[in-house]
C-alpha cells in the first residue's frame, strides 16, 4: 500500500472515531486530544460498542490491591477497585484500562474463560505485590461475579501473579467506559454508562 493512501486510510478511520460522542464523564487521567506529530505513536482508539475507548495507562496510588466493590445508579454501574497501603520496596507499578477481546484465558493454565456480555474491556496492574511476607493474598475482593445490572455483566479475574492482576469485564448496552484515578481515596474506578 502507498504512503499516500495508507495516511488517507488512516485519517478516514480518525475521523470515523472522532465522530463517536459519549454522554458520560471524561476520566480526569484523560486529557485534550490533539494530533501527534509523524515520530509519536499515539494510543490507539478501540470500539467497545458504541464509544472509542482509548487505553488508559497510568501509576496507581499503592502496589497493593486490597478489595473490590460494585455499584450502580441511574447513570452507570462501577466496579470500585481499592488500593491498600504502599508496601516497602517500591515494584514500579502501572495500571492499564484496554479493549478486550475473545477468546479470554486463565493466566496460568491457558484455560479459556467464557465470560457474558456483548462488549469487553480488560484492566491490567502490573508490579504489584500479591502476597504479605507470609504468603498470604493481599486482595480479598471477587475474583469472579456475576452481578444483575443495567450493563456490567460478568467480571473474571484471569491472572493474579508475579506481580500482575488481570481482570476482563463484559458488557452489554450503549454506554462508554471510562477509569477514575482516585489518589486521595486510593481507588482506581471504572465506570460503565447506562
Amino acid at each position: 500500500m502507498s504512503r499516500a493512501l495508507a495516511r488517507s486510510v488512516t485519517l478516514l478511520v480518525v475521523a470515523a472515531l472522532a465522530g463517536c460522542t459519549s454522554t458520560s464523564t471524561p476520566s480526569p487521567t484523560s486529557g485534550p486530544t490533539s494530533t501527534p506529530p509523524e515520530s509519536q505513536a499515539a494510543p490507539s482508539a478501540t470500539m467497545t460498542g458504541p464509544c472509542a475507548l482509548t487505553e488508559q495507562t497510568g501509576i496507581p496510588g499503592s502496589n497493593t490491591l486490597i478489595d473490590l466493590t460494585i455499584e450502580t445508579d441511574g447513570v452507570a454501574d462501577r466496579l470500585v477497585f481499592q488500593l491498600g497501603a504502599q508496601a516497602p520496596d517500591p515494584t514500579g507499578s502501572t495500571f492499564r484500562l484496554l479493549a478486550g477481546q475473545p477468546p479470554f484465558v486463565q493466566g496460568g493454565s491457558g484455560q479459556p474463560i467464557e465470560v457474558a456480555g456483548t462488549y469487553f474491556v480488560e484492566f491490567h496492574l502490573d508490579g504489584m505485590l500479591i502476597a504479605d511476607e507470609v504468603g498470604g493474598a493481599l486482595y480479598q475482593g471477587e475474583t469472579s461475579l456475576k452481578p444483575d445490572m443495567v450493563a456490567l455483566r460478568q467480571l473474571e479475574m484471569t491472572e493474579a501473579f508475579q506481580g500482575v492482576y488481570n481482570f476482563v469485564i463484559g458488557y452489554d448496552g450503549d454506554g462508554c467506559v471510562a477509569l477514575i484515578d482516585d489518589a486521595v481515596a486510593k481507588t482506581l474506578t471504572i465506570t460503565i454508562g447506562h
